[in-house]
This record gives structure tokens, C-alpha cells and sequence, in this order.
């Protein structure tokens, strides 16, 4: 459970600070590259975290959950 929540709250700081940056500090196509950028190296980082602290069969279940429940 603690390896999905900090997973969860990496995606969701990683998506705050990539809205923060287009919003508030870049001009120009900066504006839409950096948090492009920043939102896939969060996400990476989660995805990492999430592989370092869950169980096997806590990995084996997520991996089992995204083939039953395919993103649309």
C-alpha cells in the first residue's frame, strides 16, 4: 500500500510542479517543452519508487491489473 501511495504523490507533485512551470515562470516554446519534460522524468521517478518498495506480488497484481484494465 505505501509503494502505490508514493507513487501516487511522485505523479501528482511531478504534475503540480510541471503545471507551476507552464503557468508561471516560462515564455515561448519553453512553455511547453519543461514541463513535458519534467511531468516524464516524474513519472519515471514514481514508477521507479513504486518497483523499489512494492513486493513481488504486489508488482506481479499491478502489472496483472494494467493487462485486465487497459488505458482508453
Amino acid at each position: 500500500m505505501l509503494a502505490h501511495l508514493v507513487r501516487f504523490a511522485v505523479g501528482l507533485l511531478a504534475a503540480a510542479l510541471a503545471v507551476f512551470w507552464r503557468i508561471l515562470t516560462l515564455m515561448g516554446w519553453a512553455q511547453w517543452v519543461v514541463p513535458f519534460i519534467v511531468f516524464i522524468i516524474g513519472s519515471a521517478i514514481a514508477e521507479w519508487l513504486f518497483r523499489k518498495l512494492a513486493t513481488p506480488e504486489m508488482i506481479r497484481a499491478d502489472l496483472e491489473d494494467r493487462v485486465r484494465n487497459p488505458p482508453l
